[in-house]
């Protein structure tokens, strides 16, 4: 199982998680976002990370000129598009930045397997959110059985207000989820906490 850590903050956040067993972990460029980062600071807190997990910088509407920054001053390996992007624009992207790992979020509504089936010819992975205005960082959950027709050749990560009870849950659902996507479940008083990123990793993983 995939494990995403998302919405990392502070030097001690990213210090903390560097040793975790854990595959991806999330900076987050948007302003309208609580744990928004500028360029600069994910490029600090990103090259703490050892090589073995993937770097993603969480963008919503983004032109290409942004991310062409965010690469060439990072050490980012993956793009996660958290808005209305386009097949298009997408494409563009991949034509542009080919070593870049393309994630798409997508909302959880009763058109998600309709919205994949147009994005799944063009991404390495997607995320299923939670829907909102505010593209995501709620903390709410959605309804699990949305995702009961998505298949394994459907490469997708769990988001929206997981913690691990959450994650209990759903392992009773058998889905054909690769893993979640954390951000809120993991913290106390808006800060990572490591107690219970240890405790999601000995239930998904079974190792701390």
């Amino acid at each position: 199982m995939i494990l995403k850590f998302c919405g990392i903050k502070t030097k001690v956040e990213a210090l903390s998680i560097r040793p975790l067993n854990i595959n991806m972990v999330g900076f987050i460029h948007y302003p309208k976002s609580k744990r928004h980062l500028d360029i600069e600071q994910i490029n600090k807190l990103s090259r703490l990370l050892p090589d073995e997990i993937d770097r993603v910088v969480v963008l919503v509407n983004p032109t290409l000129k942004l991310i062409k920054k965010i690469i060439n001053v990072t050490n980012i390996n993956a793009i996660q598009l958290h808005g209305e992007e386009t097949i298009d624009f997408i494409k563009q992207f991949r034509l542009n930045f080919k070593n870049i790992k393309i994630i798409k979020a997508l909302p959880a509504t009763q058109n998600i397997i309709n919205d994949i089936d147009q994005f799944k010819e063009h991404v390495d992975l997607f995320i299923i959110d939670t829907p909102s205005e505010q593209y995501g960082g709620t903390g709410q959950s959605f309804d699990w059985t949305l995702l009961k027709g998505l298949d394994q050749s459907i490469p997708f990560l769990i988001a929206g207000g997981i913690d691990v009870d959450k994650i209990k849950q759903i392992e009773t659902m058998k889905l054909n989820h690769l893993g979640y996507d954390i951000s809120s479940g993991i913290e106390t008083d808006g800060m990572k906490d490591k107690n219970k990123m240890l405790t999601v990793i000995q239930q998904v993983k079974g190792e701390s």
